[in-house]
């Protein structure tokens, strides 16, 4: 997008905190402190602000914009909080002008071959069946306190599903679709409110159960968007059962805090995912394993819940959304390619880095779903050149008549020297004895 960068305080938080609202609710809101992010309810409806006396006045709202770059009119405002016991609010704001990192992924390139359609897992905090850019695109799911998973009160589930699978808007001025617009979504809700987790072995295990869902809902590529810092059993036995069953697995190479490990990522045959950002990779990456590939995480344009609108967010684990979608138009164009070779295709048709790979920072280099899908690799075994015979045969018999040409040649010559010197060499001697 053309808008400067969001200030880091509001890149701090997670998808469901910027959205297009009005910027009167935006000034709302940021005028009341006191109110929380986060859901009270596990299927809560969306409501309305709560309004407040402290508003900002109009020279202020004018200078926030300033500050921010963001025009109300064609891209998300912030919504930095919703009332207590609410979900994420609709955004009813759509955006006009396609995200830088939709434009760097150029997914729809790829599109008249194949648009993905497979079924994609998501599992994070539910994916909302709700969201009219994924009208169609969102199977019942599954909630692991029961029940189904095609509903999300906290709003980054949505965002995710969005960038791999939301379809293509009617209005023409309107650009946003996900990569795979054709994919199916398998929603597993792990939480209703991550930045909350504290128990790390039990988010490991609700990891395990959901990717194990989502295979058997018959998903074909997993998005994690959470990650759990302990490595537990139950999420090892997860990933063989999905790489058993042909699936790939994606997940956040990035941790909160450094010193902290990343799991699934960790786990061989999971494609671990870098953030990046509008200018290259993110500063002062925090990573728990080494990444694969990576793929856009910051200032993204994406779908709420609820609302026809669009948001804007920031966050490490949305560079999965990418790598997912990328990996959905492969499989869905090779449908006989194993798992490990979607990986492979992946790391091999990335933009890669001109350092050596994978690069620490990176990996393999920013996914490519154009590339990834079209690229056809050399399986050919490299050729064994044929040992060149430079010998030069001697004669077996020797030929004498080079040298009796050559003896011949020496003594025509020396005879003619000599006629041609005689009369010089006679005149000489006379003039000597006259004298």
């Amino acid at each position: 997008m053309s808008s400067p960068a969001p200030t880091p305080a509001l890149l701090d938080r997670t998808p469901g905190e910027r959205d297009a609202t009005r910027p009167q609710e935006t000034a709302e809101r940021q005028a009341d402190p006191g109110r929380n992010h986060h859901c009270g309810s596990r299927r809560g409806g969306t409501g309305s602000p709560v309004p407040t006396p402290a508003l900002l006045s109009r020279a202020r709202l004018i200078v926030l914009a300033a500050v921010l770059g963001i025009a109300a009119t064609t891209t998300p405002t912030t919504a930095l909080a919703q009332p207590i016991g609410q979900c994420t609010p609709p955004s009813e704001t759509p955006v006009t002008t396609a995200s830088w990192a939709q434009q760097r992924m150029a997914a729809d390139r790829a599109w008249p071959l194949t648009r993905g359609d497979v079924i994609v897992g998501v599992v994070d905090t539910g994916v909302s069946a709700s969201a009219p850019a994924l009208s169609g695109a969102v199977l019942p799911g599954t909630d692991l306190q029961g029940g189904p998973g095609n509903g999300d009160c906290f709003g980054r589930g949505t965002f995710l599903a969005s960038l791999i699978a939301a379809r293509p808007s009617s209005d023409p001025h309107v650009p946003f679709a996900g990569v795979a617009p054709d994919a199916k979504i398998f929603p597993v809700r792990v939480s209703d409110d991550p930045p909350k987790i504290q128990d790390h072995a039990g988010l490991a295990n609700s990891i395990a159960k959901g990717i194990r869902a989502a295979v058997d809902g018959g998903a074909r590529v997993v998005a994690v968007g959470l990650v759990a810092t302990l490595d537990m059993p139950d999420l090892r036995a997860a990933i063989a059962y999905a790489s058993a069953r042909d699936v790939l697995v994606v997940a956040p190479a990035a941790v909160p805090k450094k010193g902290q490990l990343a799991f699934p990522a960790r786990i061989p045959g999971v494609l671990a995912v870098a953030p990046v950002g509008p200018e290259g990779p993110v500063q002062s990456p925090t990573y728990g394993a080494d990444p694969a590939i990576a793929a856009p995480a910051q200032q993204l344009v994406g779908v709420a819940p609820q609302g026809a609108g669009h948001r804007l967010s920031s966050g490490n684990e949305l560079a999965v959304a990418y790598v997912a979608g990328a990996a959905a138009l492969v499989r869905a164009y090779h449908p006989a390619l194993p798992a490990p070779e979607v990986a492979a295709r992946l790391l091999n048709a990335a933009d890669h880095p001109s350092t050596p790979l994978p690069n620490k920072i990176i990996g393999y280099g920013v996914v490519d779903p154009f590339a990834a899908v079209t690229t056809i690799p050399n399986t050919d075994p490299p050729a064994t050149p044929v040992p060149e015979d430079l010998a030069v045969p001697k004669p077996a018999v020797a030929d004498p008549a080079p040298t009796t040409r050559a003896l011949w040649l020496a003594g025509g010559i020396t005879a003619a020297a000599l006629l041609l010197a005689g009369p010089v060499i006679a005149a000489a001697a006379r003039r000597r004895r006259e004298n």
